[in-house]
């Protein structure tokens, strides 16, 4: 990968530097500095797409990046104190309203202070305000991050293509989603560029299974694992439905949900109603995944619309297939049949059967699991993710020097 620093304020190419972690220093006489990445989202909270974002800055080959993190959120927000204890400065604004017009200006003031070399959105209200503000104080270039296919309301689309049209790139996660902005959000195709995510397949390997015993899940029971905030994007009411419709078949097997969220009440109740109180757990948010995916016999997915979701990911990482909807992303990664089932008939009782039909045949399930983990190996890597989005800014960055400098002949 070609690099660049800064002489004379100008912003140079040089090839690369290997993989030292120094901040700044010497090349052939002249002061090398890190560029400047201002990496902006909507907040820092414990979701997919925030873990993603923290993947990639804390990933960043620092002696070739200087990244500053500004957050919309609070300081209380989980994820901030990690990318904190990576060395990594974090700003936040603390916007308590989603459609606050004086957090523009605030983020402006900062960008104009920080004065970025690049600028990295990332989610729905930070591309919005990152681009504005960045338009007002005139920093370019801008690259923003769509990380689902925005389905809550076409004046929302609208807004995000009025203030975005002056982004350089728009980074999607899927080919899915890159196809719904440019025919649902107009996005110009020729700025709109798929990066998939990553995973860190080590940390889902050699794993020892949760032990679920004080849950009342005792060893030897088959248990599927169902990951995401309770919230109607992820509809984890289906995923009770669903398994209703299973246990009256099988009702040795467990549910368990991790994950915690605004529809826990709703849920709760349906449980009693159904009369699932011993054989669906709510374990709230939980920090160990890749201990939950061992002792699973796979993932239940019941989003309504996602990007390309992370939690798929990580199953398919710790070798476990998946059973999920026909959601944006999916078919990047699950291969019907193959890597998992794709239910396209969402109906609670054609869920249960793909869901039975996995825990009556464990080596079927175990081969789907198998063939998942190596095309994650193969395709999906954070290491490739991570030079991917350093490639894009640095285009970018070089495409703007050009712009100024064909500006200035004129």
């Amino acid at each position: 990968m070609r690099q660049h620093w800064r002489r004379g304020g100008v912003l140079q190419e040089s090839p690369s530097r290997g993989n030292s972690k120094r901040r700044t220093g010497e090349k052939a006489g002249v002061t090398v500095t890190p560029i400047r990445v201002a990496c902006c989202i909507t907040e820092l909270e414990a979701g997919g797409a925030e873990r993603m974002f923290v993947e990639l800055v804390c990933r960043l080959d620092r002696d070739q990046w200087q990244p500053t993190v500004i957050s919309l959120g609070t300081e209380s927000e989980p994820f901030a104190d990690r990318l904190r204890r990576e060395g990594i400065e974090v700003r936040c604004l603390a916007v308590t309203r989603r459609w606050d017009v004086s957090a523009v200006a605030r983020l402006a003031g900062e960008l104009k202070q920080l004065a970025p070399d690049v600028l990295q959105t990332w989610l729905y209200h930070a591309n919005v305000a990152g681009c504005l503000a960045a338009r007002w104080v005139g920093i370019e270039p801008i690259v923003t991050g769509i990380r689902v296919a925005e389905q809550r309301g076409r004046w929302r689309r609208w807004v995000e293509r009025i203030c975005t049209s002056r982004a350089s790139r728009h980074v999607c996660v899927s080919r899915d989603v890159a196809e719904f902005s440019r025919s649902h959000g107009s996005l110009d195709a020729e700025k709109l560029e798929v990066i998939p995510n990553g995973v860190d397949v080590d940390r889902f390997t050699g794993v020892e299974p949760m032990d679920l015993g004080d849950r009342g899940i005792a060893t030897g029971i088959p248990v599927v694992a169902w990951i995401g905030r309770l919230e109607p994007q992820k509809d984890p009411l289906a995923a009770i439905e669903a398994f209703g419709a299973v246990v009256r078949s099988d009702p040795n097997c467990r549910l368990v949900m991790a994950g915690e969220g605004s529809l826990r009440g709703r849920i709760e109740a349906r449980i009693e109603h159904l009369g699932l109180g011993e054989r669906v757990v709510l374990l709230g948010r939980v920090s160990e995944i890749p201990s939950l995916f061992a002792r699973s016999c796979g993932l239940l997915l019941t989003s309504r619309w996602e990007g390309m979701p992370n939690v798929v990911l990580e199953a398919m990482a710790a070798g476990r297939p998946v059973v999920t909807r026909p959601v944006h992303g999916i078919g990047d990664l699950v291969e019907d049949g193959h890597t998992g089932m794709v239910v396209v008939d969402d109906q609670p009782a054609i869920v249960g059967e793909a869901l039975l039909a996995l825990l009556a045949d464990r080596d079927a399930a175990e081969a789907m699991g198998r063939r998942g983990r190596r095309k994650v190996i193969e395709k999906f890597s954070l290491e490739t993710m991570v030079s991917r989005y350093e490639a894009v800014w640095q285009r970018e960055i070089s495409l703007s020097v050009e712009r100024e400098g064909d500006a200035g002949k004129g």
